[in-house]
């Protein structure tokens, strides 16, 4: 598909909504603009991919199950931010510095919630950010406790870009760094995915006891010197545990 006719397929599937939850080749047609070929040829298309299914055999279609676990997707994600945010806030107001959440989104990670520093100077990742998964903590916790094969898979789809100067590029190097961070349990880096700046994660665990994001504290290395990294490392791990804990993984 070219832009153009993802555009359009999009348009398709904007004319559903609650109350045009049911819709003919014509109507559709009309809503978009399309010509009769083109809307039926786009809409051929999406069913064979889920977005839409056909209402009873008749010529008329409504959204699809895919469209369902876009949906599921979305709503487990809020689900999660609303129960970390009121935590990350806090663990901001504890180290002062940036505190963002992590999931992984294809073979990258993304920002999906994010409180700002306390100070001017900053690390600044604002949500939806995303990022490879190899380059830093936050990426590098998410690959280290997906199930082995799994993670063999996502590395391997991995362009190992170099993002900075300390960035890993090694697929050897890192797979020996995901089993040490799953051995600890958390991890940290320094100008891994941004020059200058560090990063303290630990994963976050749902009731299915797999790991579902991660959860980080972040600021330039002029401030954090060696005395303050077990305090953060500590405090980073008690708010995942809360975030987890909430999420139903089991209190042990």
């Amino acid at each position: 598909m070219t832009i153009k006719s993802v555009e359009k397929a999009i348009s398709i599937l904007n004319c559903f909504n609650s109350e045009k939850k049911i819709l003919g080749v014509s109507e559709i047609s009309k809503l978009t603009g399309l010509t009769i070929s083109t809307t039926s040829r786009l809409l051929s298309t999406l069913e064979k991919n889920g977005c839409v299914e056909r209402y009873s055999g008749y010529k008329k279609f409504k959204l699809g199950y895919r469209v369902y676990l876009w949906g599921k997707a979305v709503e487990d994600q809020v689900h999660l931010v609303t129960i970390a945010r009121p935590i990350m806030e806090n663990l901001r107001d504890e180290c002062g510095e940036e505190v963002s959440l992590f999931v992984i989104e294809g073979n990258r990670r993304v920002c999906v919630e994010r409180v700002e520093s306390i100070h001017e100077i900053a690390k600044y990742g604002p949500v939806g950010t995303s990022n490879p998964l190899h380059a830093g903590a936050a990426g590098k916790v998410l690959l280290s406790f997906l199930p082995r094969s799994k993670q063999d898979k996502m590395l391997s789809k991995i362009n190992f870009e170099k993002v900075t100067s300390k960035t890993i590029t090694n697929i050897d190097t890192l797979k020996k760094d995901l089993k040490l961070i799953k051995k600890r349990g958390y991890a940290i880096s320094r100008g891994e995915a941004v020059p200058n700046a560090f990063s303290i994660t630990a994963p976050i665990w749902n009731d299915k006891r797999l790991v579902i994001a991660s959860i980080s504290v972040a600021g330039p290395n002029f401030r954090l010197p060696k005395d303050k990294i077990n305090d953060y490392i500590n405090r980073v791990l008690i708010a995942a545990k809360k975030i987890s804990n909430r999420l139903g993984y089991p209190d042990v």
